[in-house]
Formats: C-alpha cells, structure tokens, sequence
C-alpha cells in the first residue's frame, strides 16, 4: 500500500532503531547500510513508520525506492515488487542501470516499461532465477556505489515465490556498499502454511539481520494521536473509549474517530466501523469502490476502472472524488486509484454478494480480453475462470506462465501451468503440451519430484484423445527427468513404448526418443545394445544438424567406454567433449561431473576437487546451481574436499547459509554437512536424521550421506540399538534403490567399528543381531571388492569381473575402505570372540594396511582414525613407542580438524594414562604445553590464539583435550592441576 504520511506518534524509538539498522545514522567510521525486517499487524503504523524514514534518508541525501508486493492476483506475478523498485532505480539512476545491464542483461526482463533494455538476444527468452537475483544485487550494489540509498519492500506476506528467494539472497548477502535494505510485513495475516511461513524460518539465522516487531502503541500515544486528528471528539470520555477499542492499533483509532466524527456509535470490530466508513458514500461510490477491490492489486488504472464500470466520465469522477475525500482511497497521477489501506479493500471484496461478484468478473474478463495491455495475463484468467470461460483462462494461464519464466520466476510459472490443468479436460489434446510445460518449470524450479509426478499422472490418465505423438515425448521425457531420482521407473519399457509411437519417421522427435533410449539401455548395464542405439541415433542426429543431441549422446557413449576400455580411454574421450562443447551449453556441466568423477576414482583428489570447483563455478555462471550436475558439482566438491582435509572449505561448498534450496537438494547437501559435523563432535539436531529420512525414497545418496553420518554420531553416544536400527532402515532403501553399489563397503566398515567399541558392553542379544549384520553386509562388501563398476552412476550401478586393471585402479576409495573393514573385523573378532582373538601382529598389519590405503588415497580424516586405532593395536602388542609416535600422528591431524571423537580416542590409548585420565608430563604435546602455560596466565582461548597464532577454535580443541588430560572440571582447576605438577612456572 501506498506510504502514509501522518504524524509519526510514539515511535521514535522504534524509527531511531530503523535508522540505525540501515546506517541512516552511522556511529563515527562505520560505513553506511543494513538490512532489517520490519513487521506488525495491519494497521499498526508500518508504512507510517517506514514513510518517515523514506523522508529523513531523502533529507539525508540517500536515494530512495520502493516496491510493493499486493494481494490477490498480483501475488501470482513474478518479481512485481522488483519491476517498480528496478523502475524507480532506472528513473532516478539510468546510468546505473545502463552499467549493469551490459553485464547481466537479465536484469532487462525488470524493466517492462523500457523495451530497449530487454534484448532477447542478450537476456536469452528464458531467465534463471538466479540471473535475476544476480542482476538485483548488482544493481544494487552499483547504485549503493553511486549514491547511499534506501530501499524497501513493502507487504512481503503477498509476495510471489521468486520474490521472496531474491529477497533471502539479498539478506543473506548484504551489501559492501551504502545500501539499506528494509522488508516488511504483516505478522497478523501469518500461519502455519502461509507461503512466508518456512522463509521466515531461514531468516532468523541470517546473520546480522535486523528484525522489528512493532508493538501497539500505548494508550497516551494513543490519546495524542487521536487529539491531533480534524474533526476528533473533544470529550475524555469519547476520547478514552476511542483509545481503549483500538487496543494500540494507530489506524483502527483513526476509523473509529471518524466514526465518532459521523455521529456513530463505537461499537463493533474493526470490519464494522470500515463498513460504516465505506456507507457514508452514495451507491455509485459505493459500486465503483466494489469494483476496485474485487480488481485486487495495488492501483487500478483510470482506463481499466472506465472500461469496467461503463460509466459516463463525470459520474465516475464524481464517485472518485468522493471516496478521496472521504479517505477510502488514494489517487496518483497518471490516473490511478486504490484503497487508503488493505485492510479497507479487503472489507469491501469480503462484503460483495455473489451476483455481483460474477457480474464484475464477467465485465473483467470481457474489458481485459479486448484490452490485454490493461493488466497482466494473469488477471484475464482469474476473472475468466471466475465466470467458467475456462478456454480463455487456459489461454491467459499459459501466457502467464510464459511471462514468469521469460522473467525467472519459474515457481509462478508451475502455479500458472498447474492452474491451467485444472480447467483443461482430460481428454483436450492441449493437456499433453501444457504438462510438458508445466514438468519443465517444475525441474527449473528445483522441484524434481513434482516434475516427474505432473508427467507421470498424465501418462496414467491420457483420456481417449491422446495424440501418440505427443505421449512419445511425455514418455521420453520422463526417462530422462527420472534419472535425477531414485524413484522406480522402469526406463526400457517407457522407451519401448515411445518408439512404437513415433515409428520411422527421421525427426526431432525420433532422436530424443532414441536418446532417452541409449541413456535407459546404459542404465541398465546393456551396453552392446546401447552402442548399436547411440550411433543410429548419432547419425540421425549430425544429418538433423542436431548438435546439442550429438554431444548428448557422446556424454552418454562414456559410460560405454567404461565396461569396454581403461579410464585413460574414457578421460581422454571426456576431455575431447569438453574442448568441443559450446562453454554456454548446460551440458558442459555434465562432462565436467564424469570427467571429475573419475579423477576420484582413481585417488587424485586435488585433480577431482579442481574439476568439480571447475563444475560448480560453470554452473553459478550459467545460473544453474540447482539444476542437474550444477549441484552435484558443489556437492561433490565439498565432499572431495572433507576427504582432503580441508573441513572449513567442505563448510564453505555445503553449508547453504539460509538460502532457499528445493527439496531433495536441501536434504542432500544437509546430509554431506553431517559428516564434517560428525567429525568435529559438534551437536547434531536429534531429529535432523528423521527429517532426512522423508527423503530416502526419493534420493539414494541422501541415504548413504545420512546413514554414514549417523552410524558415528549414534554410535558416539552409545546407543548401538539405534546404530543398527537406522543401518538396516538404509540397506533396505539402498537395495531398493541400486542393487549393488560400493556404499556398502564403507557401510559395513563404519557399523564394525562402531560395533568392535560397543558390543563388550552390550547384551547378548544385540551383541548377537550386531555380529549377524555385520557379517552380512561384510560379505556382501568383499563381493564389491572383487568386482569393478562398469558404470559409475548414482542410482543402480552395475559391476563386472575385474580386468588387468586393480580395485585400487578403479576405485581406489573403494580399496582403502575394503582395507578398514577387514581391520575392523579383526577389531570386532577380538571384542567379541574372547576365546580365540585374532593376534595382537595379525592386527597391526591390518591397520597398517588400513593407514597405508587410506594416506594413498588421501582421505587425511580416515588415515588418522585408522593410525589412532593403529596406535592402539601397537601398544597392545607391547610397542608403546610405535603406538605413540602414531598416536602423535594422528593427534596433529585430529587438532587440527577440531576432531573431537578423535581426540577422545586418542586419549584412550595414551601409554602411562591413569583411569582417572590426569596423564603424566609426557602425555601432553609441546604445543598443549604452550596453550597450558598460557590458560594458567588467565589468557582466554582468543588472546591464546594470538599469541600462538591459531585459530581460537583451534585453541578450544586445545582447552577441551588438557581438561581431559589432566582430569580437570574447568580451566582454574587445570591451571591449579599444572602448577601442582610443575607443569607450568
């Protein structure tokens, strides 16, 4: 709603906080700009409040802009906040504008009303979300670097989908410039499901996020208010009653002294006395009020209210006039008209009686269908969906949607589409298109599952009209989309269907039908099939001139190479796709992915991580971060670099810093933070693995990185019951799912050793249900080991019989783990099997072999958990000074990757360690002596750090493992503990 402009009572408090939140009134050497949220009920003075600020940074010279998000069908319009606040930017600052257009020509799709700054051929016809967000906070940023500047998006509880993800990016962010950027909204209209609900969730956590709830005002603001009011009550009586109703709410006092004003009485809600308001005036007003509010939005144009009202030109004035007056509405120039608050409008549009309701639909849909440059393609539907014109609501629908991706807002798009569907007949021949449509913007949107659901339902409930040619690409379609998941669909059979359809005829449509084919044939280990069907369709495809689908099926045709040739042959043949791809083709992201995956199959993690970073940034260029291979890049990239080590870089790839990401993704990127998390033994939310597990049936690998995870965060604590109970849950997903797959290795070496720790302790028979499953799961992972994988694919790899080439060659992860597991049987044998364990030189040659694997493969983490069990088996064969030199090893390492758990079994193999855990003056190393000196000084863990020059999470590792040590409840008594032994002068 339009800005008020009263007088600003009772909040200066709460204005000063606003102001200081932006920078409007920087402390000496602070830099201008802020982002805060301001919220409230209706009425409660948030426009007001925000008004006066627009005000005090004009007077301060900032630049200020402003966008509204509105009700009705402007929440279904992508980006509309956004078109007027990039419109104002551009009248205000072209210059900027103009710079950041050559660099993200999207930024175009914003400015409707400047046709010279959408050019198709730059901006392309679609639009990723995520070029839009990009080109607002460059915008931003440059209009931020050319003038300080304010700001504002009001009403967010009705913005559209893509709205409020730009908005989370752009309060995630933040600016580097002089940029203050303040949202708000209405907490009153809030629930459970409402759209902001969830998105309000992901901004509590952004850091540095200013939030203002607006309280009601008290009563002597109130009374202030009402004094300074024309035409006020000027008895006390009048007065007190008036500010004990509107219970703090500055509009709802300002209704009820009109009422007064008009001789009424105070009684009733708030809808009551908007009600008297509103009859005050005479029919023809009373109609022409009744026509905007049923139009929604923010202003209704003069021309669209003439058109719709069929009035002559002096009674509609007149009836204007008067609902100005009377102050039901606001008028702006050029003509256009809207309700003084929302809350007006909405008791308008809630008291219309059912004829007249579809009468003004009707006149709507009749005025906008002769007149679409009215009002966006949406409102045309909503009006003749209303009045059961559903052939022109499919039409106006399906523009609607066009218009949202065109713009990037993909989620208003599915909304547009979907809608469409509901008023199309099952057996309409438009249905067919309209879903494939529709599973496009879905799988824009991130919204896989819903994707193939849309094409799947149609595919089940064609009607008795289905063109055969359109249900071949609906069938093609969903084979190739199916791929993202691990839903069952059985490819072959979809594939076989679309070929009967399309017969021989040599077109487009043959070749994606055949190339469907050859990815569903290499999915299922047909390889010889899948090489005669790649090169028919290869073929057909270079006589088409079809070049994107010739470099498809090459990136198919890899996987082929693989169970015919070396991984020299495939990677060669990889990076000959690569130099040959268009560097703007989506699947350049593709050859990335494999050619990445190989690498780290063969153990050069460094060489996997660059390709993968290689990956992950094409995909940010190209804005297609979620899209598929964009995200499996920045996935396996942080996973890559956990294995190497760097666990604050793994953070930096996977921690998705409350921005919006669709679903699995969120679930699969929470999952890969799990394991640094379990790592370091930070807490671990107890319901996290649940909520995981509603996306099991969907992704396989959100399985293996949950389960993975879990085996050690349960097992950390103790409860072996739930190790099993979440280990034999996963099994049964995965074999649903994939069949064999080299997960189960690391799988069953995690479960043995957890299980070698806590079987000693347990009861016979969950000891018993222990031993069973790791049995299990240890056969079936030694079968893995003899074999190596034909294809390497997320979902239902297949394996064949080794050739010259080794395990370590193929997949030297999979070796290193095969080696921890026969340890860890050893480890479990000798808990378990009291009689006749397995000796104490058969183990440390397990564990040698174990730490050896794993420093090959470069995974540091797991070389220092198999060196600290190592550690263990040596001291239990009587090398105390093997033992500690590998423990040393391993305690570098685990410090400096804050490895809590690590450390804790560290300490358990400690030769000379009393069961009280205070060690003697050898067990602490040089550099826990440094940190012990400088605790019992009194330093904290930061000025610790800065006098060692670490990190003060490094120095905390530091704290927790001497306390340990020294058996000590806190740091006074470890310094006491110190100084005792002379560890310390």
């Amino acid at each position: 709603m339009p800005l008020s402009t009263g007088p600003l009572i009772g909040r200066d408090t709460d204005l000063s906080h606003l102001a200081d939140a932006i920078g409007l009134r920087p402390t000496p050497g602070a830099r201008p700009g802020g982002v805060v949220v301001l919220s409230g009920d209706a009425g409660i003075g948030k426009s007001r409040l925000v008004g006066h600020l627009v005000t005090e940074a004009t007077d301060a010279g900032w630049f200020t802009a402003v966008g509204h998000c509105v009700g009705q069908a402007g929440s279904s319009l992508a980006y509309l906040p956004f078109v007027e606040l990039v419109g104002a930017v551009d009248a205000g600052h072209p210059e900027v504008v103009e710079r950041v257009l050559d660099t993200h020509p999207s930024l175009g799709h914003l400015l409707p009303g400047r046709p010279d700054a959408h050019d198709p051929e730059r901006a392309g016809r679609t639009t990723d979300p995520g070029q839009v967000a990009e080109a607002v906070h460059a915008l931003l940023s440059a209009l931020g670097d050319a003038q300080p500047s304010l700001v504002v998006v009001e009403d967010v509880h009705w913005a559209d989908h893509s709205s409020r993800d730009l908005i989370t990016l752009l309060l995630t962010r933040g600016f580097t410039k002089a940029v203050g950027l303040v949202v708000t909204y209405r907490s009153d209209d809030l629930h459970r499901r409402h759209p902001l609900h969830d998105t309000l969730a992901v901004w509590v956590r952004i850091a540095g996020l200013e939030h203002v709830e607006l309280a009601p005002l008290p009563a002597d603001a109130v009374r202030e208010l009402v004094s300074g009011i024309e035409g006020a009550p000027t008895d006390a009586t009048t007065a007190a009653e008036i500010a004990r109703r509107s219970e703090g709410n500055p509009f709802f006092a300002e209704e009820l002294v009109a009422s007064a004003a008009a001789g009424q009485a105070l009684t009733g809600g708030l809808s009551r006395v908007l009600r008297s308001r509103v009859e005050q005036l005479d029919d023809t007003a009373q109609r022409v009020l009744r026509a905007i509010a049923l139009k929604g939005g923010q202003f209704i144009d003069h021309e669209l209210l003439s058109k719709v009202l069929a009035l002559p030109d002096e009674t509609l004035e007149a009836a204007l006039a008067a609902a100005v007056e009377h102050h039901v509405l606001e008028a702006r120039w050029p003509p256009a008209y809207t309700f003084r608050h929302a809350l007006l409008g909405e008791t308008v549009a809630d008291s219309l009686l059912p004829g007249e309701r579809l009468r003004l639909h009707r006149a709507y849909a009749a005025v906008l269908a002769e007149c679409p440059h009215l009002a966006p393609a949406s409102e045309l539907a909503r009006h003749a969906a209303a009045v059961g014109d559903l052939p022109t609501a499919v039409r106006a629908s399906r523009a609607a949607a066009e218009a949202a991706m065109a713009v990037g807002g993909p989620q208003e798009a599915l909304l547009h589409f979907e809608r469409a569907l509901t008023w199309l007949d099952e057996n309409d021949p438009e249905r067919d298109e309209v879903t494939l449509r529709a599973s496009r913007a879905a799988m824009v949107a991130g919204e896989s599952v819903r994707a193939m659901d849309l094409l799947r339902d149609r595919l089940d409930h064609p009607g008795t009209a289905q063109d055969p040619l359109l249900r071949a690409d609906l069938l093609s379609t969903l084979v190739i989309r199916a791929r993202i998941l691990d839903l069952p669909v059985d490819s072959i059979a979809l594939t076989d269907e679309a070929l009967c359809l399309v017969g021989e005829e040599a077109d487009e449509r043959r070749v994606r039908v055949l190339v469907a084919r050859v990815q569903a044939l290499v999915d299922q280990g047909s390889f010889v099939e899948a090489a005669v069907v790649g090169n028919e369709v290869s073929l057909l495809a270079e006589r088409l001139g079809l070049v994107g689908a010739v470099a498809e099926v090459r990136a198919i045709m890899a996987r082929v190479l693989e169970a015919q040739e070396d991984l020299a042959a495939v990677e060669t043949h990889l990076q000959a796709l690569i130099d040959d791809i268009d560097p703007d083709d989506p699947l350049l992201l593709r050859a990335l992915h494999q050619l990445a995956s190989l690498a780290h199959r063969r153990g050069d993690l460094p060489g996997a991580l660059a390709l993968y970073d290689r990956g992950a940034d094409v995909a940010r260029r190209m804005h297609r971060e979620w899209a598929p291979w964009g995200q499996e890049c920045r996935l396996l990239g942080g996973l890559t670099a956990y294995e190497l080590g760097d666990w604050d870089g793994a953070v930096r790839r996977l921690d998705l810093g409350g921005r919006p990401a669709p679903q699995p993704g969120r679930a699969i990127f929470t999952g890969a933070m799990l394991l640094v998390q379990a790592g370091r033994g930070e807490p671990v939310a107890p319901d996290v693995f649940d909520e995981l597990r509603e996306w099991w049936p969907v992704d396989g690998l959100t399985v293996v990185l949950t389960v993975m995870a879990a085996v050690d965060v349960l097992g950390d604590s103790g409860d072996l019951g739930a190790v099993l109970d979440v280990t034999e849950a996963a099994v049964r997903t995965l074999d649903a799912a994939w069949g064999e797959y080299h997960a189960v290795v690391r799988l069953a070496a995690l479960l043995a050793g957890q299980a070698a720790r806590l079987v000693p302790s347990a009861d016979p028979v969950l000891r018993e249900r222990t031993v069973a499953l790791v049995d299990s799961l240890a056969e079936r992972a030694r079968l893995i080991g003899e074999l190596r994988p034909a294809v390497e694919k997320a979902s239902r790899p297949k394996f064949e019989r080794a050739s010259s080439e080794s395990l370590e060659d193929t997949s030297r992860e999979t070796w290193a783990w095969t080696s921890r597991l026969e340890a860890e049987i050893l480890r479990l044998r000798r808990a378990v099997e009291l009689d006749h364990p397995p000796g104490a030189d058969e183990l440390v040659d397990a564990w040698r072999r174990s730490t050896a694997a794993f420093e090959r493969y470069g995974h540091v983490f797991e070389t220092a958990r198999s060196r600290a069990r190592l550690a263990a088996a040596l001291r239990s064969a009587g090398d105390d000074a093997g033992s500690r030199r590998e423990a040393e090893l391993a305690r570098d390492v685990a410090v400096r990757l804050e490895a809590k758990p690590l450390l804790s079994e560290l300490d358990e193999v400690r030769p000379g360690a009393s069961a009280g855990g205070a060690g003697a003056p050898h067990d602490l190393t040089p550099r826990e002596l440094e940190v012990l000196a400088l605790l019992s000084r009194g330093l904290t863990n930061g000025q610790i750090g800065k006098q060692l020059y670490i990190s003060t999470k490094t120095v905390s590792v530091h704290v927790s493992n001497l306390l340990a040590k020294l058996g000590a409840a806190g740091r006074t008594e470890a310094a006491a503990i110190a100084r005792r032994r002379g560890l310390v002068s």
